[in-house]
């Protein structure tokens, strides 16, 4: 891949205002990675990626948060390793609504005519962007998710018997709101996945938090998604961002979309097929 290494301005999308991707290009993926300080992770997950997307037309979109280095960290290592890397760093009010609002500035910034989203921790093995982005290929799916949840897979990079608790919890929470539309969808809460370019268009999200895949899933119109195991590593370095805050937007988030979509029925926009 040739290196495109450069700090463009941050095209953050509206939070009340429709998603409008650009026109596809020859670009087949764009991989969105939103980060905040992943100094420590960020040079080996652009080395893996680099391998993984070999031979493949693709981007990656940094979209940072960080107050470490990261952004400047990733500008060396897409220069050092000849990665099609673009940064964008966010400050201040920019950053407002956190990952879920990174994610939509960096799919708002993209090419691709599938979009994969996935965290830098290397708790989402890169080796799966390909396997999900060929599945969509061969089986014209709107979404293919990495799941915790189906025979394969594993939730055992999770901190503790009790963050294990919570996510089931969450999962199952989300699936009774929401039934029967997510009845099928094993893991609505995963953070990384692949979706058509399409399916976005002229949709309008409104994320709360971190769980953007749960926005995608209820105001989007996808008539067909498919899991692939993933078996949820451990965090190579740093912190996790996981808080009480982003537990407590997880509750807002999903009411206000049960509101938007059991109270006020707005229905999602269908694709014409």
């Amino acid at each position: 891949m040739g290196q495109v290494n450069e700090n463009c301005p941050n095209r953050l999308q509206s939070r009340d205002a429709p998603l409008a991707p650009e026109a596809a290009t020859a670009t087949l993926l764009s991989l969105v990675v939103p980060t905040r300080n992943e100094l420590a992770n960020v040079r080996a997950l652009l080395s893996r990626l680099r391998e993984v997307l070999a031979g493949v037309q693709s981007e990656i979109l940094i979209v940072d948060d960080s107050d470490d280095g990261t952004p400047e960290e990733a500008k060396r290592a897409a220069a050092d390793l000849s990665v099609n890397v673009r940064v964008i760093h966010r400050e201040g009010s920019e950053r407002r609504g956190g990952l879920s609002t990174a994610v939509i500035a960096g799919v708002g910034a993209s090419r691709g005519e599938y979009i994969c989203v996935m965290d830098a921790d290397l708790q989402h093995p890169p080796q799966l962007v390909k396997v999900m982005l060929q599945v969509a290929r061969d089986r014209h799916a709107d979404l293919v998710m990495a799941s915790r949840y189906v025979r394969g897979g594993s939730d055992g990079g999770l901190s503790s018997s009790l963050r294990r608790l919570l996510s089931k919890a969450s999962k199952w929470l989300v699936k009774l709101l929401f039934f029967p539309r997510l009845m099928k969808v094993t893991d609505p809460l995963t953070g990384f996945f692949v979706v058509r370019r399409s399916l976005l268009e002229g949709v309008t999200l409104s994320p709360i938090g971190f769980k953007i895949l749960l926005e995608i899933l209820i105001r989007s119109g996808w008539k067909n998604s498919i899991d692939v195991p993933l078996k949820f590593d451990r965090r190579a370095a740093g912190k996790s961002k996981a808080t009480v805050k982003q537990g407590t937007d997880f509750l807002r988030h999903a009411f206000t979309l049960f509101w938007d979509a059991r109270v006020r029925r707005l229905a999602p926009r269908r694709r014409q097929s």
